[in-house]
């Protein structure tokens, strides 16, 4: 009976990390750093069983804001992404070609992206975390497909039923600290 309760108290802490980074995401340009504090908080539910708390987050998602690195990378994904879309409306010449294969880049910035979020803790410094996420990207090519499945599968569930994208977030960081776990 422990064992049921204990997985529901888990579905729970997903759903509320779920909540909070969701909340954190808001301005677009906080996503990495909010999915980073959720991580943490992720982590230590699955590494010690600590109930993960708003005050908690909140320190993790200053720390993780500390430096700039952290604002730029999803401003530099949200580019990537608008040339996409750009390539693929504006009917440029082989827009079509080119758009598939940003969208391929852009799901692999994705995937490195979660990857980084999932490995950053307070004490380690943005650069050198996102330099390991990407070679960890390519070097660990099986965890980085599984986090794109899990980045398709939530966007068509959100696009299908939009009000999980409250708890969207906190899926794809689970998806994150379960590949960085495994």
């Amino acid at each position: 009976m422990k064992t049921q309760y204990r997985s529901l108290t888990l579905l729970a802490e997903v759903l509320f990390v779920g909540l909070l980074a969701c909340a954190a995401s808001v301005f677009v340009m906080t996503s990495l750093a909010a999915a980073a504090a959720g991580s943490v908080l992720l982590a230590e539910v699955a590494a010690d069983g600590r109930t993960p708390s708003v005050r908690r987050f909140a320190r993790l998602f200053r720390a993780a804001l500390a430096h700039p690195v952290a604002l730029l990378a999803p401003a530099g994904l949200l580019v990537v992404g608008a040339v996409d879309v750009l390539a693929v409306l504006g009917g440029l010449p082989g827009g079509r070609v080119f758009g598939a294969v940003l969208g391929l880049v852009l799901a692999a910035l994705m995937a490195a992206g979660l990857r980084a979020a999932a490995a950053w803790r307070p004490d380690r410094h943005w650069p050198a975390v996102l330099a390991d996420a990407g070679r960890g990207t390519v070097s660990d090519w099986r965890g980085s497909l599984g986090l794109v499945v899990a980045i398709v599968v939530v966007a068509v569930v959100v696009v299908q039923a939009p009000g999980f994208v409250v708890v969207a977030p906190g899926l794809l960081v689970l998806a994150a600290v379960a590949v960085a776990v495994r």
